[in-house]
């Protein structure tokens, strides 16, 4: 018991306290590290490349780039060019007078065009050309700028640096302004431009005193506005030929520079779809755009980074304490969706860039870090209750009933409380499988219910019975009553409950129910048992027994009597008449054997059942019956027709349907008379089916006649002709062909209507 309860401390006492302090200060320990290191970087950049994109929009109409394009290539030969191209197409934009231009395209070797270069910049006056500042320099230097030529550096308006800082996934995210080494600074070349506009950076003061040192100054995140071509792009040999016109590029923000795949000077950017490289010259009119709108993304400082990091860590951490595993899950998963919005709406509203990656991983360590240890020790709880369960719990029943024999536990400490948790757990399953096994095999339709009536649990009978009065969740006890046609339910389940008498179903199933009160194991209420035994087939034989009685003690006797009567008398045995009665008195006998073997068929045994014309077995029947007809001069008249009247059913018994109304008909009806059978089709209950009128010309029948028409020895108002069995078997054949026989005669004859489904050929 000390164990239990060391192990249940472990689950809420001053150890889960510990434990929940340790996590919390390991992830924490976690968010800092990463939120003040470069670790996270990489998860970062994904995050700060896709609100880079969501980013999209125009560029700026004033910035204009000469491409140096393939069709360029085509027509003024392979790069290099000769300088004098370089200095024809500054005169061509000198005269459309843009306000700047930026030349990206370095020249560090003199040549023969430098002159006519050097005069074409000095008549322009604000073009700007570009140096290239390389890290180690040659012979041991710490670096090395390659300027142009000392003529072209002369005339140039300005020098600056078109160096790229890549990040450590290869692309292109922010541009130093500014480079410098001890007193020296060399600022962007697109700067002169911004200038124009008054959106130049001043330069950061230089560290004169550390001379050997490169040093990144003023580095500047470029807010790219989409992919590659969207700024206005013209091609270099379009503009040096003069087919642009001047007013285009008057007073724009020109930058002449390489697109062409095979110039090399191409990068990737955070807007570039699929990996695409954008060129350099796109770069720096990415980077001016940025410039001429205030400057791109600004950083949020270290301090700020690392407690907006731990905020959501802490609530995460707090929520340990006070919230279900469920709803746990749902706030860090709430809380990583929430820094992500936060971050984003900071960086497309503000322009501050907070990296999230530390919060997140934060976020998503601590939840399954504490989840383990509360798992750990709920593991090592639950052992503990499964072995006491084991020592304490006396045997079940189901037990004794198997033979199977459980291997000892072996592996590790978890394989061994996996086993013991696995047989503890089949010993419940068993007992349920065993009660389950037992409900679903009881003959007889059975539900359990609770108190109020709601439908717990109901075996397969009871599905077949009630079909969809049991499909949704919310049955009762009272809807499964009225589908047998009882309005009052808690009769039958109370304790005073005893012989309540039989429930007969609007489908003629006669039913018993029973029921019986359940309890839990202090003896309180927890429901009722309820059982529906099918009685149909006892109260048929019982009925079956009570008409054999008649038969035997009555209907049959009478006849035998008779016999017995006229061959104990005086009456000449000679006689004609003699014999004839006596014979008639056998048939009467001979019929009402017969006619009560084939009903007691016709209510238990099995059908066959084909598709067959309806029409052709009421021929059949008239055509049985034509010996009779003749002999009474009457004539029996069937449809005309060749249309098929199709009915499902077995064929000897609806033969015999038809053939007893008709018989009926020929011995009530008058000598020389007419019997009409008809053969219609119509709707009931939005089903098709087929109805059969059949009409004779006799006396017809009275009200109490009619009403006892259809049971079994029953007979019509003429006299007691017949066994009286043979409208009782109409009547059963017709019901179970899912039909029904009706009687609608008047005084000008009897009229028997019989109304069968109909059936579609496949």
């Amino acid at each position: 018991m000390q164990a239990r309860g060391w192990l249940g401390a472990r689950l809420t006492g001053r150890r889960a306290l510990i434990e929940w302090g340790l996590v919390a200060a390991i992830t924490a320990l976690l968010v800092g590290w990463l939120a003040l290191s470069s670790a996270a970087d990489r998860a970062d950049n994904l995050v700060y490349d896709s609100l880079i994109r969501l980013q999209d929009g125009p560029a700026d109409p004033s910035i204009v780039i000469v491409a140096i394009d393939d069709r360029s290539l085509s027509a003024l030969g392979r790069w290099p060019w000769p300088r004098t191209v370089h200095a024809a197409l500054i005169d061509r934009l000198s005269q459309a007078r843009p306000r700047a231009v930026a030349y990206d395209v370095l020249f560090t070797e003199p040549e023969a065009g430098d002159p006519a270069l050097a005069a074409a910049l000095g008549r322009a006056r604000d073009v700007h050309l570009p140096l290239l500042i390389e890290a180690p320099g040659q012979n041991g230097a710490a670096w090395q700028v390659s300027e142009p030529s000392p003529d072209l550096a002369r005339a140039a308006a300005s020098l600056g640096h078109v160096n790229m800082v890549v990040d450590g996934d290869g692309v292109i995210r922010r541009v130093p302004l500014y480079m410098q080494a001890g007193a020296q600074t060399w600022p962007q070349l697109i700067l002169p431009l911004a200038a124009t506009a008054g959106a130049a950076p001043p330069a950061p003061h230089p560290d004169a005193a550390n001379d050997d040192a490169l040093i990144v100054a003023a580095p500047e995140a470029i807010a790219y506005r989409g992919p590659p071509g969207r700024f206005r792009t013209l091609s270099f040999v379009d503009v040096l030929n003069g087919e642009v016109p001047a007013d285009f590029l008057k007073d724009k923000l020109v930058l002449v520079g390489a697109t062409a795949p095979g110039m090399g000077d191409r990068y990737a950017t955070p807007a570039s779809p699929h990996g695409e490289l954008s060129p350099g010259v796109e770069i720096q009119a990415a980077l001016l755009q940025t410039l001429l709108e205030g400057g791109g993304p600004r950083p949020v400082s270290p301090p700020w980074v690392l407690a907006l990091s731990l905020l959501p860590l802490a609530l995460l951490i707090g929520g340990f304490l006070v919230l279900r595993p469920l709803a746990n899950m749902v706030l860090g998963a709430a809380l990583i969706l929430l820094t992500l919005a936060l971050s984003a709406a900071a960086f497309l509203t503000a322009g501050l860039w907070f990296p999230p990656a530390a919060a997140i991983a934060g976020l998503a360590v601590a939840y399954p870090f504490w989840s383990w240890r509360r798992l750990a020790a709920a593991s090592a709880y639950m052992q503990s209750e499964v072995e006491t369960f084991e020592r304490e719990a006396a045997p079940i029943p189901i037990a004794g009933l198997t033979s199977a024999v459980t291997a000892p536990s072996q592996g590790d400490v978890v394989a061994k409380q996996v086993d013991t948790l696995r047989a503890a757990l089949k010993q419940l399953r068993d007992l349920d499988r065993f009660i389950a096994d037992a409900l679903r095999s009881l003959p007889d339709a059975t539900v359990v219910a609770a108190p109020d009536g709601r439908v717990l649990v109901a075996n397969d009978r009871a599905h077949v019975l009630f079909g969809a009065a049991l499909g949704s969740d919310a049955a009762r006890l009272a809807d499964l009553f009225l589908t047998l046609g009882e309005p009052s339910w808690l009769r039958f389940v109370t304790d005073e409950a005893n012989d309540l008498g039989d429930i007969q179903a609007p489908n003629g199933q006669v039913l018993k129910v029973a029921s019986a009160p359940l309890t839990d194991a202090d003896g309180r209420p927890l429901g009722h048992i309820v059982r529906f035994a099918d009685m149909t087939g006892f109260r048929i034989a019982e009925r079956q027994r009570e008409q054999a009685l008649q038969l035997l003690s009555h209907d049959m006797r009478a006849p035998q009597v008779s016999i017995l009567t006229l061959l104990e008398g005086r009456q000449d045995r000679a006689d004609p008449a003699f014999e004839r009665r006596i014979g008639d008195y056998a048939r009467q006998t001979l019929d009402l054997a017969e006619g009560y073997v084939q009903l007691a068929r016709a209510e238990s045994q099995p059908y066959r059942s084909i598709v067959l014309d309806l029409g052709q077995v009421l021929m059949d029947a008239a055509d049985t019956l034509w010996p009779q007809a003749s002999a009474r001069r009457v004539t029996i008249q069937t449809p005309e027709t060749e249309d098929e009247h199709l009915v499902q059913g077995d064929p000897a018994l609806l033969r015999r349907l038809l053939t007893n109304l008709l018989d009926n008909a020929l011995k009530y009806g008058p000598a020389g008379g007419v019997i009409t059978c008809a053969l219609t089709s119509d709707q009931e209950e939005g089903q098709p089916v087929w109805i059969v009128r059949i009409r004779d010309q006799g006396p017809g029948l009275s009200e109490e006649a009619e009403r006892r028409l259809f049971q079994p020895f029953g007979h019509g108002d003429a006299d007691d002709r017949g066994s009286g069995l043979g409208l009782a078997f109409v009547r059963t054949v017709a019901r179970r062909h899912g039909g029904r026989i009706a009687y609608e005669g008047d005084a000008s004859g009897a009229v028997f209507v019989l109304v069968l489904p109909q059936a579609v050929e496949d």
